[in-house]
C-alpha cells in the first residue's frame, strides 16, 4: 500500500524555463539504469520475495523511495519544459 502527500519534499523552483535541461532529466527516468527501472525491478524483487518479514519490507521501502525519486524528478521536468502556474504549485491556478 502507498500514500501520496501534496507536497514535495523539495519544492525546488527553476528560475526559467530550461527544455535541454528538461531533456537531459528525462534521461534520469528512462533507459538501462533510469529511475523507472530501478523502481520496477526492486517493486518486482519485493512482490516475488518469498520470505514475509523484514527482508521483503526493506525492498519495498526501497521500491517506494524509488517511486518518489521518479515524481521529483518529473515534476522537475515539467517545471523546466514551461512557465509555472500563478500559485507556483504545478495543477493550481
Amino acid at each position: 500500500m502507498f500514500r501520496h502527500t501534496d507536497y514535495l519534499q523539495f519544492d525546488a523552483q527553476p528560475e526559467k524555463p530550461d527544455p535541454v535541461y528538461a531533456h537531459k532529466l528525462q534521461e534520469l527516468i528512462g533507459g538501462a539504469y533510469g529511475e523507472m527501472t530501478v523502481t520496477m525491478q526492486y517493486l518486482f524483487q519485493g512482490w516475488n520475495c518469498r520470505m514475509p518479514g523484514k527482508y521483503k519490507d526493506l525492498i519495498m521501502d526501497v521500491a517506494t523511495e524509488e517511486m518518489g525519486h521518479v515524481e521529483m524528478i518529473a515534476t522537475m521536468i515539467a517545471r523546466l519544459s514551461w512557465p509555472r502556474p500563478r500559485s507556483g504549485r504545478p495543477g493550481r491556478r
